[in-house]
C-alpha cells in the first residue's frame, strides 16, 4: 500500500460531525489481531455505506505529547470500493505502529482515521503493549470439572468445549464463557448423569412432533412412511447446548429421515418443550 492513504472518504460526514473534535490530530496507533468486519444502518428504508473498525491497544497523540494505554478503536465510514475489494480488511494490520491523522470522539476513545501518513519503524511504548496483548491472548484458560475434567477456553468463540460418551457415540458440548460458565458446566454434568432418562425423553417427543412431518418429506421423495417408533429409532444424540439457566438444546443426527438435516430438541428443567429440524 502506498502511504499517505485516505481512509474512507477522508473525513467525517456531516451528520456524525457533531459527535467529532473538529480538529484532526496525529497519532501513531497499534491494533490487535483479529478478524474484522462491517456493517451498514438503513435510516428511513435508505441503506448507509458500509462502517467497519478495528481494536487499537493504545495510541500517542503527536499533536499533544498524550499517551494512551486503554484498548480503544479507529472506526471510519468506508468508499463503495474500499467495502467492494475488502481492502479494509488490510489497512490496519496487527502490531503495526500507523502513523495516522484522526478525529477523536468527544465523548470516548474512538478515533476516526481520515489518512494513514505510513508506518513507523518502531514505539516501544506501544510495542510493549502489543506484546502484553498477546502474552494474554495466547495464555490457554481453564475450566475445572469434576465429570468433564479440565476444559480450555476456545479463545475465538469465547467457550468451553469438550465431549463425552453414551452408548458407543461421541457428544460434543459447548459451554458459552459470557454466560455463568461455572453454574452451566453444574447443570450440564447432572443433565449427563441422568441423560439415559433426558435422552429417552426427548427422542420420544420428536418423534411425536415430528414423525407426520418426516412423512410428509417422504412423500416428496417417493419413499416409504415412518412409524414414530422407527422414527424414535432414528435419533442419534451428537451434542448439547447448555445454558446456566437450565435450558438446553440437544442435536440430533436423523438417520436419513429429513435427508441428513439435525433434529433439535430443546427443554428446560420440566422436559422437552420444542422440536425442529434444522441444516
Amino acid at each position: 500500500m502506498n502511504y499517505p492513504y485516505t481512509v474512507g472518504f477522508g473525513k467525517v460526514d456531516e451528520e456524525n460531525k457533531p459527535y467529532w473534535n473538529e480538529e484532526a490530530h496525529e497519532y501513531l496507533i497499534i491494533t490487535a489481531d483479529e478478524d474484522q468486519t462491517c456493517y451498514s444502518r438503513t435510516i428511513n428504508g435508505i441503506q448507509s455505506n458500509y462502517w467497519t473498525d478495528r481494536t487499537v491497544l493504545g495510541h500517542i497523540d503527536l499533536t499533544t505529547g498524550e499517551r494512551y494505554s486503554g484498548k480503544d478503536a479507529v472506526l471510519w465510514e468506508m468508499t463503495p470500493e474500499e467495502h467492494d475489494t475488502e481492502l479494509y480488511k488490510n489497512l490496519f494490520k496487527g502490531g503495526v505502529v500507523y502513523h495516522i491523522r484522526a478525529a477523536m470522539q468527544k465523548k470516548n476513545v474512538v478515533l476516526y482515521p481520515i489518512e494513514v501518513l505510513g508506518i513507523a519503524d518502531s514505539e516501544p511504548f506501544l510495542e510493549q503493549l502489543y506484546a502484553a496483548y498477546v502474552e494474554e491472548r495466547d495464555r490457554p484458560v481453564y475450566l475445572q470439572t469434576k465429570l468433564f475434567g479440565d476444559l480450555l477456553l476456545n479463545k475465538r468463540y469465547n467457550s468451553f468445549d469438550g465431549t463425552f460418551e453414551y452408548m458407543g457415540h461421541k457428544i460434543e458440548f459447548s459451554i458459552d464463557n459470557s454466560d455463568d460458565a461455572t453454574k452451566t458446566v453444574s447443570k450440564l454434568e447432572a443433565f449427563v448423569q441422568d441423560f439415559k432418562a433426558h435422552n429417552e425423553k426427548m427422542r420420544r417427543f420428536a418423534a411425536e412432533k415430528l414423525t407426520s412431518l418426516a412423512n410428509e418429506w417422504a412423500d416428496e421423495e417417493g419413499e416409504a412412511h415412518i412409524t414414530e417408533e422407527e422414527f424414535y429409532s432414528l435419533l442419534v444424540p451428537e451434542g448439547i447446548d447448555m445454558r446456566s439457566t437450565g435450558r438446553y438444546i440437544v442435536y440430533y443426527t436423523d438417520g436419513g429421515a429429513f435427508g441428513g438435516h439435525s433434529v433439535e430438541v430443546s427443554g428446560n428443567s420440566k422436559g422437552p418443550t420444542k422440536a425442529q429440524i434444522t441444516g
